[in-house]
């Protein structure tokens, strides 16, 4: 396959077909990027048109490293995985069922050899989210207390949920949900999501009085915020 290699990007891959009708360039988590070629055009236009579109290239795989990095790293046997308080280590067994080991701070899945590769990855991953559901059990309540009752909120019951999507909820009641990927999030943003949705048992909308609130104990927030758009619910 034909490759174009560009400073500050790496490889690059040309696609050429008839079916394509303009230059345009594309990337995706786990396939890297490609520039899509119709035919007739030299490879010297194209690298000028990469050229011409470097700095929005560079921003576009940054923000996919991002994703990528956030969404966790291929689970198969052999990885490794630092969560918040473990290391979780994936190794092969010859034993014919799956078990884990926990040591210190090491938890460790041992999964058979002969395991079909697609089995290997939704038990890995499942894995995980449990090694999540236990950390944010642990982690989340004090910093949940802590900030209620250093900002004088008042909150109903607390909830863990393993969403795809959002971070956090308040319902009308002020029962406040958490993700349990919210883990994964450095602990600023973790105390981000938490402040936003205490706010929410005072506002409950996003209305201009709620970011004043927000603003108020977290006036760091427009940065977190931002910041927090970077990562994704995915495991």
């Amino acid at each position: 396959m034909e490759v174009i290699e560009l400073d500050g990007i790496g490889d690059v891959r040309v696609l050429r077909s008839a079916n394509i009708k303009y230059l345009s360039v594309r990337m995706a988590p786990g396939k890297g990027i490609w520039v899509n070629v119709p035919y007739g055009v030299s490879r010297r236009q194209t690298e000028k048109f990469l050229m011409d579109n470097l700095e929005w290239i560079i921003r576009k795989k940054e923000s996919m490293e991002v994703y990528e990095k956030s969404s966790g790293p291929e689970l198969k046997i052999g990885s490794e995985v630092k969560t918040k308080f473990h290391l979780f280590r994936i190794e092969s067994t010859d034993a014919p069922n799956p078990s884990y080991r926990k040591e210190q701070k090491t938890i460790t899945l041992s999964i058979p050899r002969r395991m079909e590769p697609v089995r290997v990855e939704m038990l890995t991953r499942r894995f995980l989210v449990d090694i999540y559901k236990m950390e944010c059990r642990r982690y989340l309540p004090g910093r949940v207390d802590f900030w209620a009752g250093k900002c004088g909120f008042h909150y109903g019951r607390l909830r863990f949920r393993d969403n795809v999507s959002r971070w956090g909820s308040c319902s009308f009641r002020n029962d406040i949900s958490l993700n349990i990927k919210l883990m994964k999030l450095p602990d600023e943003i973790i105390d981000y999501v938490i402040l936003h949705e205490l706010c929410h048992t005072v506002e409950k909308n996003h209305s201009e009085a709620f970011w004043k609130l927000v603003g108020r104990f977290c006036p760091d927030y427009v940065r977190l915020r931002k910041s927090l758009r970077s990562y994704n619910a995915g495991i």
